[in-house]
């Protein structure tokens, strides 16, 4: 997997984020977690926390947000707050997919979006005169159908 340079950037924002933490919240987050941090961030770009500015009001990449937010949720939020931000991620992406569905959904190929229905029937009539005049019907004649019965005839009693 290759990591962009916004999120090397953003691990060295979050590294340095976590140097400023206390022991307690820095120990709630796995070790694995913190090597992947500290072995792909940016070590040529330098960010700097102004520690007299809340955390909140600290510029920072949207990837830093992120990723912080996860911490949060997963580390250091009690069950009550998991519990309703799971919910909340839950319901938008719920109104996401439906999102989707309505801009994307196969269904809208075939609904009606018009809301006179005799208009719809018209529209709809005048689609199946437009096919059928386009399909070709022959018709034999009956004559026609009469010599090609007797061929027939003959070519099955040479066999």
């Amino acid at each position: 997997m290759t990591i962009t340079q916004d999120y090397k950037n953003a691990f060295t924002e979050v590294y340095t984020i976590l140097d400023h933490l206390e022991d307690e919240d820095y120990e709630k987050i796995p070790s694995d977690i913190l090597d992947v941090i500290e072995e792909n961030r940016n070590k040529d770009y330098e960010y700097e926390m102004n520690e007299e500015v809340d955390i909140f009001k600290q510029p920072m990449l949207p990837e830093t947000k992120a990723i912080l937010f996860n911490f949060f949720r997963d580390y250091w939020s009690t069950p009550e707050q998991n519990a309703k931000i799971k919910r909340m991620q839950r319901e938008d992406m719920q109104k996401i997919e439906e999102k989707k569905k309505q801009e994307y959904g196969s269904y809208e190929i075939f609904k009606n979006n018009n809301p006179n229905k005799n208009e719809s029937n018209t529209n709809s009539d005048k689609v199946k005169k437009e096919n059928a005049s386009l399909i070709e019907v022959k018709k034999e004649s009956f004559i026609t159908r009469i010599i090609n019965k007797i061929k027939l005839f003959f070519i099955h009693k040479k066999q």
